[in-house]
């Protein structure tokens, strides 16, 4: 088997490196997923397509357990739990034959420091969140941490999937991962924003969240638009 790509996720014990399996004269390949916790291989999975293996998988904690979105199935987006020494399929979409194809995940992490300023003869103390899509590097997130006032990292209880559905796929469109009932092995995968079609670029680059706290749920989002000349039609 050929070797296609490694990655570590940055943040997390995890990495992941991807093989091209052969099938059958004129079918696609498919890619063999395997998942490292440090040094350790823990669990593999086939991916029944050639592209996105790294892409269509992504760690993340809630309440100190590890969970992975990924995506074996082509049409299907799921979670695993990530343990010490295996993997465990957990929730998620089952396949369709009109199912949404992901090619990218994302789920956002955030800093929370507790910032300090004189306001007279009194310190006044504020906390601030800088979520990891807005910072020009993952070092410059990293850095952050260190700082005086670090309380923690967290991941949100949600998250952004782009792909398509098969045969709409001049463009990637982007849906919204619930994933604040994981414990209970409830995914919730919706079009919340509408048929929302991304510029070309990475997932995380098209989500802004200077201004979101967790009780201040708002973000910015870049979409593309075709607009007509003459009509001012646009779609």
């Amino acid at each position: 088997m050929e070797l296609v790509k490694t990655k570590r996720y940055s943040g997390t014990p995890f990495s992941v490196a991807t093989h091209s399996v052969q099938n059958a004269p004129g079918t696609w390949n498919s890619t063999k997923v395997s998942i490292y916790k440090g040094e350790d291989l823990i669990g593999e999975y086939i991916r029944n397509y050639s592209s996105f293996g790294t892409d269509t998988f992504y760690p993340f904690q809630i309440d100190k357990e590890w969970y992975a979105l990924y995506s074996a199935e082509y049409t299907a987006t799921r979670v695993m739990k990530l343990h010490d020494d295996r993997i465990e399929d957990w929730c998620g979409e089952e396949s369709s034959a009109h199912g949404f194809c992901p090619t990218e995940i994302y789920v956002p992490k955030y800093n929370h420091n507790k910032l300090s300023y004189q306001q007279g003869e009194e310190l006044r103390t504020f906390d601030s969140y800088t979520v990891d899509c807005d910072t020009e590097t993952e070092l410059d997130f990293i850095e952050e941490q260190r700082e005086e006032g670090f309380v923690g990292t967290q991941y949100c209880n949600f998250g952004f999937l782009c792909g398509c559905v098969w045969g709409d796929d001049t463009s990637w469109k982007m849906r919204y991962i619930d994933l604040s009932k994981i414990p209970d092995k409830i995914l919730s995968i919706t079009e919340k924003f509408g048929y929302w079609e991304l510029p070309d670029g990475p997932l995380k680059k098209q989500i802004r969240m200077d201004g979101w706290e967790p009780d201040h749920p708002w973000i910015r989002m870049y979409r593309a638009e075709s607009v007509n000349l003459v009509t001012d039609e646009r779609c």
